[in-house]
């Protein structure tokens, strides 16, 4: 028959299969979770986030409400390129993907503020806005007409409360 040491064998190796079987699903959890935080965060980078959506004239979106529209296509492109050159002047960092424009890549300069980017950072940016992502002047447009729209003063009169007191 069975001798008490072969029952504790079979209860032994029991154990030790079902903490093996636990490590492994306590294993898989955590890279599962791992994963997910990596995606979340290393992989997320600021060019990800904006949105692609581009909205045409006439459509009604949220940007469309605040005066932020998108940008048209033949308007992005007419804004000048440039290919950086290390030289004497200081690093140029694009404030929309945040990292450095390097020796021999292209960048955009909006001529109206004068701040440079990555091309591909910026019409990005420009698809779903219209002003300049770092000092929010617009890109394109009549500066002229522009300044005239802020010097218009609204003069908005108050009649004066007699017979108080």
């Amino acid at each position: 028959m069975d001798s008490p040491q072969m029952m504790s064998l079979g209860g032994d190796l029991k154990f030790r299969a079902y903490a093996a079987l636990a490590a492994v699903g306590v294993v898989a959890v955590l890279a599962v979770c791992f994963w997910r935080l990596y995606r979340l965060t290393v992989s997320a980078r600021p060019q990800d986030m904006l949105p692609s959506v581009v909205s045409v004239a006439g459509s009604s979106s949220p940007a469309a409400g605040k005066g932020e529209a998108a940008l048209r296509r033949w308007d992005i492109s007419a804004l000048p390129v440039f290919v950086h050159v290390v030289g004497g002047e200081a690093a140029v960092e694009c404030a929309v993907c945040l990292a450095e424009v390097r020796d021999g890549e292209r960048g955009r300069l909006l001529p109206r503020c004068g701040h440079r980017f990555h091309v591909e950072c910026i019409d990005r940016w420009f698809r779903a806005n219209s002003t300049c992502p770092l000092c929010r002047v617009a890109a394109v447009g009549d500066p002229a007409a522009e300044e005239a729209r802020k010097g218009d003063a609204v003069v908005v009169g108050v009649p004066a409360l007699v017979g108080q007191g």
